[in-house]
């Protein structure tokens, strides 16, 4: 009976929305997001894992700003993001994400490959692997005020295709595709 009960908490627990905290003081930025980048080289070389990422990017350049979070999937060879190799790209993408209105959100990450995405102080999407392009997990997000929140996102792409995309929704609503009007540097 004891197991149930502290089972029945910890579930509880879990299931509580992350608090998110929104910028102080509050931007205005630019459209688009900040993207710094940093390349392994062609295959044979692998990236493959965010530690490996994490270290390359500690010698990251900075790279033409992001329009948003709406990078579909590319074909073997195409360009990752912004940058202009296709294989063995590590990212670190900072700006902001504008709530209109307070409540209770889902956010959905999308990524082939690895990403770390960090919003308003709490982590809402991790894949510490490779995928092809697909949702990572749906993660419950409470916005205290409307206004922009600080976002932090690692990602990688090995090779072959690349896909970074967010969606978005109201607790109970049906996600969207976060629109890049959304994202501000």
């Amino acid at each position: 009976m004891l197991a149930l009960a502290v089972s029945a908490v910890m579930s509880t627990a879990v299931a509580e929305p992350l608090k998110l905290k929104p910028a102080s003081p509050q931007p205005s930025p630019q459209a688009g997001l900040d993207v710094k980048y940093a390349w392994l080289g062609n295959p044979p070389r692998k990236i493959q894992n965010l530690a490996k990422a994490e270290s390359l990017l500690k010698k990251a350049k900075s790279g033409p700003p992001l329009r948003g979070l709406d990078y579909r999937e590319t074909d073997d060879g195409d360009p990752v993001l912004t940058f202009g190799e296709a294989y063995n790209v590590a990212a670190e993408i900072t700006g902001y994400i504008r709530f209109d209105e307070p409540g209770i959100y889902e956010l959905e990450t999308w990524s082939n490959d690895g990403i770390d995405a960090w919003v308003g102080g709490q982590q809402f999407g991790y894949l510490n692997g490779r995928q092809p392009c697909a949702a990572n997990q749906r993660t419950e997000v409470e916005v205290p005020q409307a206004g922009w929140y600080p976002l932090h996102i690692k990602y990688f792409q090995k090779y072959v295709g690349s896909c970074l995309m967010m969606k978005w929704g109201k607790s109970g609503e049906k996600l969207k595709w976060t629109p890049n009007n959304a994202f501000g540097r």
